[in-house]
């Protein structure tokens, strides 16, 4: 739209929003590859995932993996067998591993599951999202003689277009709806910077949002933020202070737009399938949290009688998984709804 057609030099990805933060993405649970794992980023492309395209080949018994956007520094090694029985869930978890820039994907595929993608992150932010934007303008009839260099926004370079984000009021909803935790780090590293100024900081977030609950009188003692997202072992809150933040943004002028983000029981979200046939479905805006041996929901109800009460339930240990935490949360659920 601008005119531009060629680009005869580098294109040069300008990612210093953020510091450079150490990062072990395996370190939660030995899965660097999931997408919920990704690095935080300033530039972040499709929560810098590459999807896998996997296409069964039933004339000739074969699965073919077409990765997208293209990952030039790899080469493929596609172990992928072809199946003829149900499909079934494992048939969309292949291992993925990476020795010397070669990419293996072993598993088993049913040509009953049709053609899926997969979401795996592997490149870092600044090649993941130069790689994106080379396939868009290649196929856009663009043409690119240079390649991907880091650097920072210069005084006389000439601005050509400015793409603006949707609001944090339309954002929300996807992180709280679908426990999005990618998000959620994102989140915590922008208010650093908006507050502290930029390169944002983990402890600029971290003091960040202390310092705004603090603010609004709400006890911050005892309280640990990791990274911002649910992906920890660290992060501390009690149920008491839970419900105490719960009930500030109940009086808060965007109250709406937070309560609208939390799942609807038997409806949407991460809750869709709880109380799906029952008095409660509906009733509440929720948000659940699971860890192995964690597990937690909290939120707003609206009981049987019309009364609005605020939720939270939290438990830990060895005993709070299998299902087992659910169930106590539906038990300690329905007689609030009673109440």
């Amino acid at each position: 739209d601008k005119g531009l057609r060629q680009i005869n030099g580098d294109v040069i990805i300008d990612n210093s929003y953020f510091s450079d933060i150490h990062f072990d993405p395996a370190a939660f649970d030995k899965k660097p590859f999931r997408t919920y794992n990704a690095a935080p980023s300033a530039l972040m492309f499709n929560f810098q995932s590459t999807r896998f395209l996997f296409t069964p080949d039933e004339e000739n018994k074969v699965v073919n993996v077409t990765p997208y956007p293209a990952i030039p520094n790899f080469s493929f090694n596609n172990k992928i067998r072809y199946s003829t029985k149900k499909c079934r869930r494992s048939h969309y978890r292949p291992k993925f591993s990476i020795d010397n820039n070669t990419l293996t994907i072993k598993g088993i595929y049913s040509f009953k599951c049709g053609q899926k993608f997969i979401l795996r992150s592997f490149s870092t932010p600044e090649v993941h999202a130069f790689n994106g934007f080379r396939d868009f303008w290649i196929e856009l009839g663009g043409t690119l003689r240079g390649s991907m260099r880091a650097g920072k926004i210069e005084p006389n370079d000439k601005r050509l277009h400015v793409s603006s984000s949707p609001t944090l009021g339309e954002q929300i909803r996807l992180i709280n709806k679908w426990s999005n935790n990618v998000m959620t780090r994102q989140v915590l590293l922008t208010l650093g910077a908006k507050i502290y100024g930029a390169p944002a900081t983990l402890q600029k977030g971290r003091d960040a949002i202390i310092n705004v609950l603090a603010d609004n009188g709400i006890d911050t003692h005892g309280i640990v933020i990791d990274n911002g997202s649910g992906l920890s072992r660290r992060s501390r809150i009690s149920a008491r202070q839970m419900a105490q933040l719960l009930e500030t943004a109940y009086r808060d002028p965007y109250m709406p737009e937070f309560m609208a983000s939390l799942s609807l029981p038997g409806l949407d979200g991460t809750l869709i399938r709880r109380f799906r046939k029952d008095d409660l479905r509906g009733r509440s805006h929720l948000k659940t949290g699971t860890l192995n041996n964690v597990t937690a929901i909290a939120g707003y109800m609206l009981n049987r009688k019309g009364k609005r009460l605020v939720i939270v339930i939290q438990h830990n240990g060895t005993k709070s998984g299998g299902g087992r935490g659910a169930k106590i949360q539906n038990a300690l659920l329905r007689w609030s709804f009673e109440q």
